[in-house]
C-alpha cells in the first residue's frame, strides 16, 4: 500500500494531464496542451511505423514470426532505453534525503522508481505491441481469446529487459561510485557498453563469416527464429500465442515477477551505499580562484551549458553518442579507406564511392545531428529558471548562449568528418568545400530547429534530468522528423547524383538546409520575445 502511495505521488507530480487539470494560467495550459498533443502524435507515428512490419511479414508468408518479433523488438527497445535511464531514475540524488526519511523501506523506494520508469514507458510498449497484434490478426485470424493472452502478456514483455538493464546500470553506478571523478568514470563505462551493443551486430556477422556459426542468418524469418532461440521469453510468448498454451502464459508472467523480485532485493541491499558514495564530494569540493576571465553574456551562458553537460552522465551519454560514433567513423575511414568501409556494409559488393559523395554531409549529419543540446537545454533550467529571470539577462541572450554552445559542440566534429569522408571519396576541392559548407549549414539547422522545439514544448517541472533528456516531447520532436528527413534526403542525393552531378546535388542540399535553418530561426525569434 505504501509503495502504491509513493508511485501515485510520483506519477501525479509529473503527469501532464494532472497538471493540466489544476493549472489556471492560460499560457502554461497552452504549453501543456502542446506537449500532450506532441506526445499523442508521436504515439500515432510509432503505431503506424510498427504496423508496417507485420504487414510486410504477412505479405511474404511469415506471419507466424510476428509474435516472436513483437517480443524481440520491444525487449531491445526497453533494454537500451532503460539502460540509458537507470542512472537518472534509480540513482537520482534529487529529493533523495526527503524520500529516504519517509516511512518506506529501501526496497519500496527502489522498486517504486523502477515501476515509475516502467509506467512511463508503457505507452510506447502498447504502441508497438498492438499494431503487431493487429497485423497478426489480418493474416492468421486466431481465436478471440488469443488477443486476451497477447494483451495480458504485453504488460510483462518489458519487465525482464528492464530489470536486466537496471542491474547492469546498478553495476556501472557502483563501479563509478568508487572513484573520485564519478561522473567521468560512469560516462566512460556507459559509452563502452552502448558502443558494444551497437557493434554486437557486426561481431555476430564476423563470426558467421568465419564459419563458426552453423548457419548464416540470411532472411528475416531465419533471424527471428535464431533470436527466439537465444531469448527464451520470446519462445514462451510465441508458444502462448501460436499454440494457445496457458502453461507458457503462466511461465512468462511468473519468470518476469521472480526476476523482478530477486533483482530488486539484491539492488536494495546496496542502494544506500551506492547513492551515498555518489553524493560524497559534492559538498566537499575545494574551490580556489586561480584566474578571473571576463566574457560576454552569450559566451558565459555557453560556458554554463558546458558545465551543465559535463556534470551529468545522462546528458553526456545521450547527447555525445553521435559524436563518439562520428569519431569512430573517421578513424575507420582513415585506416581502411572509404571504399573498403562501404564494401563492409555491402558485404563485399563493390560500389563506386563517387556515387555516395553527394550523401557524405548527410551521412555525417545523421550522427552529429542525432541529438541537439538546444532541444533540452531550455527545459533543463527547470525550477531554477527564476534565477535566470532575476538576472539582468534578456531571454534572447540566454537562448543565443545555448545555441552558441551547441555550435561549439557540433561544428568541429561535423567539419572534420565531412573533410575526411569527402577526401576519402575522391572529391575535388570544390566538392570538399561544398561538403564542409553543407555541414556548417546543417549545424545551424540542428541548433535552431532544436531550440525551436525546446521553446515550443518546454518541460520545466521534472524530478530528474533524464525526464527532459529522454522523455520530453521537445527531444522527440527534434529527433524524429530530423532523422527521417536526413535518411530520405540521403537516398534522394544518391539518386540525383547520377543525373545532376555531386556539385549540383550538394548545392541543392545546402540551400534546402539553409531554408530550414532560416525558418527555424524565425520561429526561435518569435518565441524569444
Amino acid at each position: 500500500m505504501l509503495n502504491n502511495v509513493l508511485l501515485k505521488t510520483l506519477l501525479r507530480s509529473t503527469s501532464i494531464t494532472n497538471r493540466l487539470r489544476y493549472e489556471k494560467d492560460k499560457k502554461q495550459r497552452s504549453k501543456l496542451k502542446g506537449s500532450l498533443a506532441g506526445q499523442i502524435i508521436l504515439y500515432i507515428l510509432l503505431f503506424l511505423f510498427c504496423m508496417s512490419t507485420p504487414l510486410a511479414l504477412g505479405f511474404f508468408g511469415m506471419a507466424q514470426t510476428i509474435p516472436a518479433l513483437c517480443v524481440i523488438v520491444i525487449s531491445l527497445f526497453e533494454f537500451i532505453s532503460c539502460l540509458l535511464r537507470t542512472n537518472g531514475y534509480l540513482f537520482s540524488t534529487a529529493d533523495y534525503d526527503m524520500t529516504m526519511s519517509l516511512p518506506f523501506s529501501v526496497k519500496q523506494v527502489v522498486s517504486t522508481r523502477f515501476l515509475y520508469m516502467y509506467v512511463k514507458n508503457l505507452p510506447w510498449v502498447v504502441c508497438m505491441s498492438l499494431p503487431m497484434m493487429t497485423g497478426y490478426d489480418l493474416y492468421v485470424k486466431p481465436p478471440v481469446y488469443v488477443y486476451a493472452g497477447w494483451i495480458i502478456l504485453t504488460f510483462f514483455i518489458p519487465m525482464i529487459p528492464m530489470v536486466l538493464a537496471s542491474a547492469i546500470g546498478t553495476c556501472i553506478a557502483a563501479a563509478g561510485a568508487r572513484f573520485r571523478h564519478k561522473n567521468l568514470v560512469q560516462t566512460i563505462l556507459m559509452f563502452i557498453l552502448v558502443l558494444f551493443l551497437f557493434s554486437l551486430r557486426f561481431i555476430i556477422e564476423k563470426i558467421a563469416q568465419d564459419g563458426e556459426l552453423e548457419q548464416v542468418l540470411l532472411t528475416a524469418g531465419d533471424s527471428v527464429k535464431q533470436m527466439t532461440q537465444m531469448y527464451p521469453p520470446a519462445l514462451w510468448f510465441e508458444k502462448a500465442v501460436l499454440d494457445v498454451s496457458i502453461l507458457h502464459i503462466l511461465l512468462f508472467a511468473a519468470v518476469s515477477v521472480v526476476v523482478y523480485e530477486i533483482a530488486f532485493f539484491i539492488i536494495s541491499r546496496f542502494y544506500r551505499q551506492i547513492v551515498s558514495r555518489l553524493m560524497v564530494g559534492i559538498a566537499g569540493k575545494k574551490y580556489s580562484l586561480k584566474e578571473l576571465n571576463v566574457h560576454s553574456p552569450v559566451q558565459s551562458v555557453a560556458f554554463k551549458e558546458f558545465k551543465c553537460m559535463t556534470s551529468s552522465t545522462n546528458y553526456i551519454v545521450n547527447m555525445g553518442l553521435g559524436f563518439v560514433l562520428c569519431i569512430i567513423l573517421c578513424v575507420v575511414t582513415i585506416i581502411l579507406g572509404f571504399e573498403k568501409l562501404i564494401m563492409f556494409f555491402t558485404h563485399g559488393h563493390e560500389v563506386d564511392i563517387r556515387i555516395l559523395l553527394p550523401a557524405v554531409p548527410l551521412i555525417v549529419f545523421f550522427l552529429t545531428g542525432m541529438t541537439s543540446t538546444t532541444s533540452v537545454s531550455y527545459s533543463l533550467e527547470g525550477k531554477n529558471y527564476w534565477i535566470v529571470q532575476s538576472l539582468p539577462l534578456a531571454k534572447k541572450t540566454l537562448i543565443n548562449g545555448k545555441m552558441l554552445f551547441n555550435l561549439y559542440l557540433t561544428l568541429p566534429f561535423t567539419v572534420l568528418a565531412d573533410v575526411i569522408l569527402a577526401f576519402s571519396a575522391k572529391g575535388s576541392a570544390a566538392e570538399i568545400i561544398l561538403c564542409v559548407v553543407c555541414g556548417i549549414i546543417q549545424c545551424l539547422y540542428a541548433t535552431t530547429w532544436g531550440m525551436f522545439s525546446g521553446l515550443l514544448l518546454p518541460r520545466m517541472e521534472w524530478k530528474t534530468d533524464i525526464e527532459v533528456i529522454k522523455n520530453s516531447s521537445a527531444a522527440a520532436l527534434y529527433m524524429l522528423p530530423n532523422m527521417f528527413l536526413t535518411m530520405g534526403l540521403g537516398v534522394v542525393a544518391v539518386i540525383l547524383g547520377f543525373k545532376l552531378g555531386a556539385v549540383t546535388v550538394l548545392s541543392l542540399t545546402t540551400a534546402l538546409y539553409a531554408v530550414f535553418a532560416l525558418l527555424s530561426y524565425i520561429g526561435v525569434c518569435a518565441k524569444a520575445r
